[in-house]
């Protein structure tokens, strides 16, 4: 796909300009007062004749607004066949990067194992004043690498079980590696055993899929100085394990690697944006089977830092592993902060729904950051709590702690739960259980994984600032 900056919406040959409009300015598109068009966000009014489209971006558009209507308007004039497309942005050429991120995300679609193929976008043109071209390019150019790493992770995230699993996973990230320039780490399931990664080999022992544990390293700042370790869980398909699930929407278990995904999309980016940050991406990878040698509820499971385990349900398998994961990232890699994200909880989706992910951090400085990302980003985080009531819930009889404590604020005790993990190390956990894929199509964004939390992440990385170890 040819993508290019200029000046003036002048009309090339087969290109269909698309024009932003607000209710104030409406006029100025649709002059014929029978028009129905409010210019509300995401509505659209095409004009056949002049091969032109309005979409609505509302009266006070953010980022968000126009990366949504560049989506819509991309989806709407694909599915009419128009693929070469030009966005007038003259009095809006501070969204060109926001614009490009928008067309790119809604022009993606899986359709791997489909025969026939929508078409994708021949070119995309962002008309600007030429006093902002340059600057309007360069950020139009780093929308483009984020969209692509999104693109990329969401094709990833979108394969069944029986494509992506452990040992196919660690395949990806080895060809990631190769092609970024990263550094990579896979530890199969002789040398999980013998580094004493009893989470990940637990959640793994159902399966005759064995787990992986993933490590990509980006050395972009000093030698020496502590990375930040970016964190996912990879649950390639859970059935729940002998805490089985019930059958009706259990394909759906195939977006529960969506946080390992985030965090190979966030390497991609970081290694495309070349940032001058030392990150390292760590992805706990298994498969949650009910085999004869599965793991089961009473059992006691030691993860790597040597706690003990009490399982209570083999389903709540995701910050099991993460145990793992969180511990290697502050013994192994002595990361200056740790970023976990999962699709960690049903509970989640009764909390907020599918319009935002939990975010939970044991330093505030941290906090700030991450939700200046999400601010930047449009990719919603809502801040959850912390207290020592959660703690209380896990506390085991038998063990160090248990990992479930019940119904009642089940997203909040497994954010309880990885922060023991996480000791004194500024950490953070985003849950993006119901943000991770899209069960339905949306106006701007076809239906399946979405790459939620890439962006954030690499947003957090590009401008990140080392909290303190109380968390200032």
């Amino acid at each position: 796909m040819k993508l290019a900056f200029d000046t003036g919406p002048h009309v090339k040959q087969n290109e269909t300009i698309v024009v932003f409009a607000t209710p104030a300015r409406r006029e100025a598109v649709a002059s014929s007062p029978e028009a129905e068009f409010s210019a509300k966000p995401n509505t659209t009014l095409f004009f056949r004749d002049k091969n032109l489209l309005a979409v609505g971006i509302g009266d006070s558009p953010v980022a968000q607004t126009f990366r949504s209507a560049a989506g819509t308007a991309v989806k709407f004039l694909k599915k009419i066949g128009r693929t070469a497309v030009a966005f007038d942005a003259t009095r809006h050429a501070k969204f060109a990067q926001a614009i490009v991120e928008g067309a790119l995300l809604a022009d993606y679609r899986f359709e791997q194992f489909k025969t026939q193929k929508t078409a994708a976008l021949e070119s995309l043109r962002v008309a600007v004043p030429g006093q902002l071209l340059l600057k309007a390019r360069r950020e139009g150019l780093r929308g483009q690498v984020l969209a692509g790493a999104v693109n990329y992770a969401r094709n990833i995230g979108n394969q069944p079980g029986n494509f992506i699993y452990p040992a196919s996973l660690a395949e990806e990230a080895r060809n990631l590696a190769e092609a970024k320039g990263l550094d990579i780490t896979v530890l199969d399931e002789i040398e999980l055993a013998a580094g004493k990664f009893g989470g990940l080999l637990a959640v793994g022992s159902g399966s005759a899929r064995p787990p992986r544990l993933i490590v990509l390293e980006h050395r972009g700042g000093p030698a020496g100085h502590a990375p930040v370790a970016l964190v996912g869980k990879a649950i390639t398909f859970d059935t729940g394990g002998v805490s089985i699930k019930p059958a009706a929407n259990m394909e759906e278990m195939i977006f529960d690697k969506s946080g390992g995904i985030a965090v190979l999309g966030a390497m991609a980016a970081v290694a495309d944006l070349k940032i001058k940050r030392n990150v390292v991406g760590i992805i706990a990878s298994a498969e949650n089977m009910p085999g004869p040698s599965a793991y089961r509820p009473g059992d006691i499971v030691t993860a790597y830092d040597g706690k003990h385990i009490e399982i209570i349900n083999t389903d709540a398998e995701g910050r099991v592993v993460l145990a793992d994961a969180i511990g290697y990232a502050r013994k192994v890699k002595n990361a200056a902060a740790i970023i976990d994200l999962a699709t960690l909880t049903g509970a989640m989706g009764v909390a907020l729904g599918e319009a935002a992910a939990g975010l939970w951090s044991t330093a505030d400085a941290l906090k700030r950051q991450l939700l200046a990302a999400s601010e930047k980003t449009g990719e919603r985080l809502w801040p959850m709590p912390l207290y020592p009531e959660y703690e209380d819930q896990i506390k085991s009889e038998v063990a160090l702690i248990k990992n479930t404590g019940g119904r009642l604020a089940g997203s909040c005790t497994a954010a309880a739960f990885l922060k023991a993990f996480a000791e004194q190390t500024p950490w953070a956990h985003i849950d993006i259980a119901f943000t991770a894929s899209a069960e339905k199509e949306r106006p701007d964004l076809a239906r399946g994984a979405t790459g939620f939390g890439i962006r954030i992440l690499a947003e957090l990385v590009e401008n990140w600032r080392e909290p303190d170890r109380k968390g200032k």
